[in-house]
């Protein structure tokens, strides 16, 4: 029978990333936070030696990742000082070790800044053969300053070198460029403050623990509670910042923004300078940071922001000024929904399509049955999919990074009959299995589940649980992710930010995780994505498991075999081989694969392939939004939905 689909309050969220921002803290909110991840924790519950030297590491590492700023034996220094005593200091309050690392931190920027000078002053050509390597991991801390210098002429050359050659910018216009970007980037290090120390070691120590333990900032919790909302109030407009100024991107449909009179509308590439609220004076904005700039254009439903515009007239390069009225109202992020299309092969039955592109619910809706969740508009898709009589329906979770615990246990639900969707190894080292919360079966058609590595956590789970209970065929281009960690989320009193704690390793039903290696698919199916060397297997400090008992529960007999698989499979490869579309892919993924795993770039001609990573972190990281479905871009959805016309056919 159909399933009636209960929301409830999310209890446990599965997060993928971490970007962190300081609040005002003080050295009493530190212990009881550090406290709260150890009493929490899965497998951490000491501040003990390992844990402080991993902190240190952590610590140094977040605020000179590049290896720019710090010398050798200022490393040292830290090292014989704190490596073993951060903990011990930790547990008495004391945060003094902090103005001496940051002391130091900002000493060296000074210094740096003073080299910065003195190189730009040169004059750069690129027919030298010489390299710089991007691998901060391989590359020890500089021993002295003619050496720190050496370090920063290749930094300046490779950048002064892709803004001429992806911008057509000139050696002066890329300096001038240049100089702009490491003053923005010194006022944010003069900004750097005591309590965005006590930020940044907060999750240098959090990430001792694992890479998903973290501390949020209040910012970064509302964003994080936005993003699973999948609603704010605002004006509808998606933002960016370059140069220090604060730039329209895109307009968001139905927004505010969206409704303005055509003479007031904002348009791409406008230039926000000041913002005003209501009547109130404007404030300018002109080089503060994205996300404080945000905050001031966010408010409450029905009331007025007021921005004021620079216009450049992209051709006679005139600036017009102007100001634009606002009423702030409530804005569905659509972009980040659930949607669904239906596919029509030329031979064979309809194919329905569903993109999800996270795990959201509505934290904010509490009520029995209220609220908008990721399983709910899952629902309503499937609805409208059986009403054109599709005869099997594909999922796509490529590029989902997760979400809520909860909806990929009721989503997994719509499509088995009962039992259990995962296991759970929680903090006190017991295991429980966590059931399908509806009974019976809410789409009982052939299922085909997509996934790539950009898939993670709550994908992991729900795929997982489709592999084990053989409901349905996993395509994909690699292995997921391998996140298979459960987070708790707690938002701190006094609006001094959110704690995000790894508390449970999540298992299939057949008692494997997928913690580190990932949900494999039964066919691979190549791709631009797998390029990129990611996976939990990557991260530092990541969590190990072992294998546990299997849950109580029975495979579907009837929707796939081995042999179907294996026949599927063959099918898929000659079509493959022969297909001269993807031989180009194919041999542009062994081209990429090779320069972009190599982090040595050539100064002379290579900085291209910087910039073609960058933009194909940015097409797959903002998806197709034009079309759901598109075959000419997407060459691996043309394969996967040949497949599934091969398995329908195997059906029958």
């Amino acid at each position: 029978m159909k399933k009636h689909i209960l929301l409830y309050l999310l209890v446990s969220i599965l997060f993928f990333g971490c970007y962190k921002k300081s609040v005002v803290l003080n050295p009493n909110d530190i212990h009881y936070i550090i406290s709260t991840f150890l009493n929490e924790h899965v497998l951490y519950h000491e501040f003990d030696d390992t844990i402080s030297q991993r902190t240190l590491n952590n610590l140094l590492s977040s605020i000179d990742p590049g290896k720019y700023y710090f010398y050798k034996s200022d490393v040292d220094a830290f090292t014989k000082r704190y490596e073993t005593l951060i903990d011990d200091l930790a547990k008495k309050e004391d945060f003094s070790f902090l103005d001496d690392i940051f002391g130091t931190y900002k000493k060296r920027v000074d210094e740096v800044n003073h080299i910065i000078d003195g190189l730009l002053k040169q004059h750069y050509t690129f027919t030298e053969d010489e390299t710089i390597n991007l691998d901060s991991d391989k590359i020890p801390y500089a021993q002295d300053k003619n050496e720190l210098r050496e370090r920063w002429r290749k930094n300046i050359k490779l950048q002064l070198l892709n803004y001429q050659t992806s911008e057509s910018l000139n050696e002066d216009q890329a300096k001038e460029k240049l100089k702009r970007k490491f003053y923005l980037n010194n006022k944010r290090i003069q900004e750097f403050d005591k309590a965005k120390q006590f930020s940044v070691f907060l999750n240098a120590f959090s990430m001792a623990l694992d890479p998903h333990t973290n501390y949020l900032t209040q910012e970064e919790h509302e964003d994080f509670m936005i993003s699973n909302n999948l609603k704010l109030e605002g004006i509808g407009v998606q933002l960016r910042s370059e140069d220090g100024y604060t730039i329209v991107d895109r307009i968001i449909p139905g927004g505010a923004a969206d409704k303005l009179p055509k003479e007031l509308q904002l348009q791409p590439n406008d230039r926000i300078v000041a913002v005003a609220q209501g009547n109130d004076e404007p404030v300018d904005v002109v080089d503060m940071e994205l996300r404080d700039v945000v905050k001031m254009i966010r408010g409450k439903k029905g009331t007025l922001v007021k921005l004021t515009i620079i216009r450049i007239n992209p051709d006679s390069k005139e600036q017009k000024r102007m100001i634009v009225p606002i009423v702030r109202e409530e804005i569905n992020l659509e972009d980040s929904a659930v949607k669904s299309e239906v596919f029509q092969p030329e031979n064979g039955p309809a194919i329905g399509y569903i993109k999800i592109p996270s795990f959201y619910v509505d934290m904010s809706q509490q009520g029995f049955g209220e609220g908008r969740s990721s399983t709910a508009d899952t629902l309503m898709q499937i609805n409208n999919l059986m009403k054109k009589n599709v005869a099997c329906i594909v999922v796509d979770l490529r590029g989902n990074p997760g979400g809520a615990l909860s909806e990929a246990l009721k989503l997994a639900g719509v499509f088995i009959d009962a039992g259990p969707v995962m296991q759970v190894y929680d903090s006190s080292g017991n295991i429980q299995p966590l059931d399908d919360p509806i009974p019976g079966v809410y789409y009982s058609g052939p299922l085909v589940v997509l996934i790539d590595k950009f898939s993670a956590s709550a994908s992991e789970i729900f795929a997982g649980a489709i592999r084990d209970y053989r409901r349905g065929l996993i395509i994909g281009t690699d292995a997921t992710f391998g996140k298979g960690t459960v987070q708790s989320y707690k938002e701190l009193y006094q609006k001094k930010g959110a704690i995000k704690i790894t508390n449970a390793i999540f298992y299939q039903p057949s008692g494997t995780s997928n913690q580190l290696n990932g949900i494999k698919p039964d066919i691979t199916v190549p791709d631009i994505t797998t390029i990129w060397d990611i996976g939990e297997n990557k991260l530092k400090y990541a969590l190990q498991w072992k294998q546990i008992p299997p849950a109580a529960y029975t495979p579907y007999r009837n929707y796939l075999t081995a042999d179907v698989i294996a026949q599927l499979k063959v099918r898929s490869d000659n079509r493959l081989q022969n297909d001269a579309q993807y031989a180009k892919l194919l041999q542009e993924i062994k081209d990429l694969k090779q320069k972009l795993q190599s982090k040595e770039i050539n100064l002379k001609d290579e900085s291209s392939i910087e910039q073609r990573k960058k933009d194909l972190e940015s097409s797959i990281k903002k998806g197709k939004k034009d079309k759901l479905i598109d075959l000419e871009n997407d060459v691996f959805l043309q394969e996967a939905f040949r497949i599934t016309a091969d398995y329908l056919k195997a059906l029958h």
